[in-house]
C-alpha cells in the first residue's frame, strides 16, 4: 500500500511539472523592421516600338484592302532599315465602324506593328522609314535592356546594404544588437527618360533620337531579430 501511495505521488508530482512546462510562456522575440532603397543605371540598348496603320473607308473590304497594301509597304521599308522578321510582328488588328450618328458611319481598319529595334543609331531611320511609307501613328515608344539581370543584381545589393545600415543605427541607438534575418519583401521597378523629334518629312532625314540611362530601383523592407 505504501509503495502503491508513493508511485501515486511521484505521477501526481511528474504531472505538475510537466504542466507547469507546457503553459509557461515562450519568451517573445524582439525585432526590427526597416525599409531599403537602392538604385544602379545602364544604358539601354533596345527601342520598342508600335507603329499604326490606320485606314478610314465607307466601304469595309475598301478599307481593308487599302490598309493590307500600306501595312505590307510598311513592313518592307522597316526590313530595308536592318530590323529582322524575328523583330516584327502585329500586335493588334481592329475593324471599326462609327454609329455615333443616326446612320451607319466609315469604317475603320487598324494595325498595329510591334517593331524592336536593336541597333539604336538605327532608331531615327526606322521610324522616318515607316512614316514615310505610310504609317500614321506610333503609340509605344520604350528603351529596354536586353540584360537587366546585372543591374537588378546592383540596385538590389545596395538596397540590402542600406536597409542594415539604417538596423544597424537604430539597433545601436537603442542597445541592442543585430540577429539574423527573419523576412525580406522586395520589389522593383524601371525608369528612363527617352525623347524623340518631330518625324522628318523627307526620307533621306534621320529623325534624331536620344536616350538616357534605365534606373532601376529596388526597394526592400527587412525584418531582424535583436539581441542583447
Amino acid at each position: 500500500m505504501k509503495k502503491l501511495l508513493k508511485l501515486f505521488a511521484f505521477t501526481a508530482a511528474a504531472a505538475m511539472l510537466f504542466s507547469c512546462t507546457i503553459n509557461r510562456p515562450q519568451e517573445q522575440t524582439r525585432t526590427i523592421t526597416v525599409s531599403g532603397t537602392g538604385t544602379a543605371s545602364a544604358k539601354p540598348d533596345l527601342l520598342s516600338l508600335n507603329f499604326l496603320v490606320r485606314t478610314v473607308e465607307w466601304n469595309v473590304n475598301v478599307a481593308t484592302e487599302k490598309n493590307a497594301a500600306i501595312t505590307t509597304k510598311v513592313i518592307d521599308a522597316i526590313k530595308n532599315n536592318g530590323i529582322d522578321d524575328a523583330d516584327i510582328s502585329t500586335a493588334d488588328y481592329s475593324i471599326t465602324q462609327d454609329n455615333s450618328n443616326s446612320y451607319a458611319g466609315r469604317y475603320t481598319v487598324t494595325n498595329t506593328i510591334s517593331v524592336l529595334v536593336r541597333n539604336l543609331d538605327n532608331a531615327g531611320k526606322v521610324i522616318d522609314s515607316a512614316v514615310y511609307n505610310g504609317a500614321n501613328g506610333l503609340t509605344n515608344f520604350e528603351f529596354r535592356l536586353s540584360d537587366k539581370s546585372s543591374t537588378v543584381r546592383q540596385a538590389r545589393t545596395a538596397a540590402v546594404q542600406n536597409a542594415q545600415d539604417a538596423a544597424s543605427l537604430l539597433a545601436g541607438a537603442s542597445g541592442c544588437k543585430l540577429g539574423s534575418v527573419i523576412e525580406i519583401v522586395e520589389g522593383y521597378s524601371f525608369s528612363g527618360n527617352s525623347s524623340f523629334e518631330a518625324l522628318a518629312e523627307a526620307k533621306t532625314a534621320a529623325t534624331p533620337i536620344s536616350t538616357r540611362s534605365i534606373t532601376v530601383t529596388s526597394e526592400i523592407t527587412v525584418t531582424y531579430s535583436l539581441t542583447n
